[in-house]
């Protein structure tokens, strides 16, 4: 009992430092936020933060990992884990556009943060979790087994940011993000697809 009241409370710090940094951010931008702001914001001591985040850009990890868990949540909660790649892609996209539309004031200085100060190409998350979704379609025969849907993924996930980086450019929003992310999508999913 103690210890789980222990993880809850780490839990809690842990998301109340990651809170802050999102926070400070928005409000001053990525590069002129230090890990010392970020204590004093969230009220734990510098040595805090960097034993949760033990570098800048790891908030920016956690702010993507975040928001891929969101995608996943809802094509699990529409229980689409045993659908068509291109029900599940779609479910996931959709989501990740209304997540960046509901939450515009972040997505913008956090995604032109990842932008420039990570290389979000090199071996991004999102490429893996496009990937394994076309892994399991590849494997029903839905994705063409001449497709390397490892590069696909890559593919997949380049185009997601890409109109992201596009969509975070400019105020206001200069197109709308899902009907964006879909239109690649059904592109994308035309050139992968097995023909029936």
């Amino acid at each position: 009992m103690a210890t789980d009241r222990r993880v809850r409370g780490r839990e809690r710090r842990r998301d109340q430092v990651y809170a802050a940094a999102v926070q400070l951010f928005i409000e001053r931008g990525f590069d002129k936020t230090t890990m010392d702001d970020i204590a004093e914001r969230s009220d734990v001591a510098r040595a805090t933060v960097f034993n949760y985040f033990p570098r800048k850009s790891a908030l920016l990890d956690e702010w993507s990992a975040r928001r891929r868990e969101r995608a996943l949540a809802a094509v699990r909660a529409d229980h689409l884990e045993d659908h068509s790649a291109e029900e599940i892609l779609t479910r996931y996209m959709v989501e990740l556009g209304r997540t960046s539309d509901q939450t515009r004031t972040e997505t913008v200085p956090l995604l032109g943060a990842a932008v420039h100060s990570t290389n979000i190409l090199r071996n991004p998350p999102l490429a893996e979790e496009f990937t394994g979704f076309l892994e399991r379609a590849q494997r029903s025969g839905e994705v063409a087994a001449s497709v390397d849907v490892a590069l696909a993924g890559l593919m997949l996930a380049a185009s997601y940011f890409a109109i992201l980086t596009n969509w975070i450019d400019v105020e206001p929003a200069p197109f709308d993000l899902t009907d964006r992310l879909l239109h690649m999508l059904e592109q994308f999913l035309a050139g992968v697809l097995a023909s029936g």
